[in-house]
């Protein structure tokens, strides 16, 4: 049964589409905001609603409504509700969807408002991407794309009190790069940055996913490994002073080559550590008594009344 045309005359020039259709999905009206959002110039009344729908929907629409029209029961009703629609031309979109229901004449009438959100959803994404931008610009150093200090204190800090609560290993490695002034002075600062990029890199590939792998200032990175002994740490220093003796840094258009040295210093929890400040001091003092015998070594920091700092290799 045809609704009377003065129940829609004042939708008629609404921004918003406005749909209407019985039990059983026919549409019995659409005004002309539907049409142009749907892409149909011709008018859809006497279609099935759910051509407006991409297929994998139409399934769950129909069961929805028919459920409603059986039992009164549906989740939709009164809400707004995002959904994709889908555009004649076989165009999906975004689409806010408010659902209400009438009866006339003994029959059950769903009317749709549905609003275009493209816009919306991709200023939202911008948005979100921005954020992101925001965020890694926050975390990260510009130039290696490392996480900077800041990042590492807080990681530390939560790693720290984790280390404290449960009592698990947690070890630092203060690594710095032997003679990186030299190179800055013999081959310019631009082959500088690309050294410590190859060497963030380096580092990287050679850590762990849950390790924490920092720019902590000029030539200085700092690298948090939790659940890692001292021994296990040291360990990965070794490995890391080994490896980067191997390593050729070069600029072929510039014919420059250089092979690197690092010194490391290493610190880890223990019943005396009191705060995560402490852990990056012993890491600091472990590398300067690395770098005071001559560089390319490992020191470690233990917890002892004598000889605290004790080097490990040369």
């Amino acid at each position: 049964m045809k609704l009377e045309k003065k129940h829609y005359n004042f939708v008629e020039t609404f921004v918003d589409a406005i749909i209407s259709a019985d039990a059983e999905g026919y549409i019995i009206y659409c005004n002309p905001a539907a049409k142009k959002m749907f892409g149909y110039e011709n008018d859809i009344v006497g279609k099935n609603i759910t051509i407006l729908m991409p297929e994998r929907f139409r399934v769950k629409y129909r069961i929805g409504m028919n459920r409603y029209v059986s039992t009164g029961l549906t989740s939709l009703i009164g809400r707004t509700v995002e959904l994709t629609g889908l555009k004649k031309d076989g165009t999906e979109f975004p689409v806010e969807l408010s659902l209400s229901v009438c009866t006339v004449d003994n029959n059950c009438h769903f009317i749709s408002t549905i609003r275009d959100i493209t816009q919306r959803k991709h200023m939202e994404l911008t948005l979100l991407e921005s954020n992101k931008k925001l965020k890694n610009l926050s975390m990260k150093d510009s130039l290696t794309n490392l996480y900077n200090r800041r990042y590492m204190y807080e990681v530390l800090e939560k790693e720290f009190r984790r280390a404290k609560r449960y009592r698990n290993n947690l070890s630092c490695i203060m690594v710095d790069v032997d003679y990186f002034k030299n190179i800055n002075d013999l081959y310019g600062h631009p082959f500088g940055d690309k050294v410590l990029i190859d060497f963030s890199s380096f580092l990287c590939g050679m850590a762990r996913s849950t390790d924490i792998v920092s720019r902590y200032g000029g030539e200085e990175f700092f690298i948090i490994l939790p659940d890692v002994s001292i021994h296990g740490a040291v360990d990965f220093a070794e490995r890391l002073k080994k490896s980067i003796a191997k390593r050729r840094i070069e600029d072929k258009e510039e014919n420059i080559a250089v092979l690197l040295s690092i010194s490391a210093g290493v610190s880890s929890f223990s019943r005396y550590t009191l705060n995560k400040e402490v852990l990056v001091n012993q890491a600091d003092m472990a590398l300067y008594e690395a770098k005071r015998l001559g560089r390319n070594r490992i020191c470690c920091y233990r917890h002892k009344k004598t000889a605290q700092k004790q080097c490990v290799s040369q």
